[in-house]
């Protein structure tokens, strides 16, 4: 017998949870592959508008973070369209796939701020 004297009640309460929280890890990992490509474009204006970082040293970096954030939007893509047995196992990539990027992004933000 379940929590709520039915079973099926708490099941589809269950599932109903899990669905949300999943809509919800879409949403928040949506969020970061957009904060992501912001950053890219401040990181590329900054370089033009300071002129004090050769485009020598910013191209690069720009076309990493952008090959990292193409990553993290093919990961993103997978875990949506993935089924609800190897959700759970592909946010691991997809965790993975953010913090490199984001570790990207704080390498490249240190290196412009150097000049």
């Amino acid at each position: 017998m379940g929590i709520f004297g039915d079973d099926k009640l708490q099941d589809q309460r269950i599932a109903a949870l899990e669905r949300h929280v999943r809509l919800l890890t879409e949403t928040v990992q949506a969020n970061q592959v957009d904060l992501a490509a912001g950053w890219i474009a401040i990181f590329a204006l900054q370089a033009q508008v300071d002129e004090k970082v050769s485009s020598s040293d910013v191209d690069p970096t720009l076309s990493e973070l952008n090959q990292r954030l193409t990553a993290a939007r093919k990961q993103l893509e997978e875990s949506s369209a993935a089924g609800s047995e190897s959700w759970a196992m592909l946010q691991g990539g997809v965790r993975d796939a953010f913090a490199t990027l984001r570790t990207s992004v704080n390498r490249a933000a240190e290196r412009i701020a150097k000049g």
